[in-house]
């Protein structure tokens, strides 16, 4: 028989305990590319698609212009909600991570550069000219600017290692 139980362990929520939902975490964290982030001014939410990198303390950065809707609406109000999609295949199981958190711009020099290097290392591909490119974001000389969230919590969608026990309709299914 399944047990079903509300499982908040620190930062992370699920809806099992079967698991070590925090590696669980980790790992999915480390397997995306892209979350969506939610930002808001006054009553009109607003969200986007970044790519983004992780560290060891699951904060995660993505780069910006300042001048992008997200960016602005997170100077003058940082908390923030996202999401991270992992896998989406038909036939199989959907896994992603839900968050919330506090987003702010990265000014301090040493974190920025810790942080760029894992960014290009992520994305060399994506990135006009990577060595180049992390050197000129690096002495200011491009518009993009370093973000980070730190969230304090996480949500786990996972029907990979946790199988629904609910039909759509809200019933359970038999084991």
């Amino acid at each position: 028989m399944r047990k079903e139980a509300n499982n908040t362990v620190g930062l992370f929520f699920c809806y099992d305990t079967y698991m070590n939902v925090e590696e669980l975490v980790r790992r999915y964290i480390r397997e995306g590319m892209m979350m969506q982030v939610a930002t808001i001014k006054g009553d009109q939410p607003w969200v986007c698609t970044v790519y983004y990198v992780p560290d060891e303390e699951l904060n995660l950065y993505w780069i910006s212009t300042p001048e992008r809707r997200h960016s602005r609406e997170i100077a003058g109000h940082p908390k923030v909600a996202g999401a991270i999609p992992v896998k989406h295949a038909p036939d199989g199981g959907v896994v992603g991570l839900q968050f919330e958190g506090q987003a702010q711009r990265i000014t301090d020099q040493d974190e920025i550069q810790k942080i760029m290097k894992l960014y290009v290392n992520r994305y060399t591909m994506r990135l006009p000219t990577g060595d180049g490119w992390y050197r000129d974001f690096i002495a200011g000389k491009n518009p993009y600017k370093l973000y980070r969230i730190k969230p304090s919590l996480f949500v786990l969608f996972d029907e990979e290692t946790f199988p629904a026990t609910r039909d759509m309709s809200g019933n359970r299914l038999s084991n």
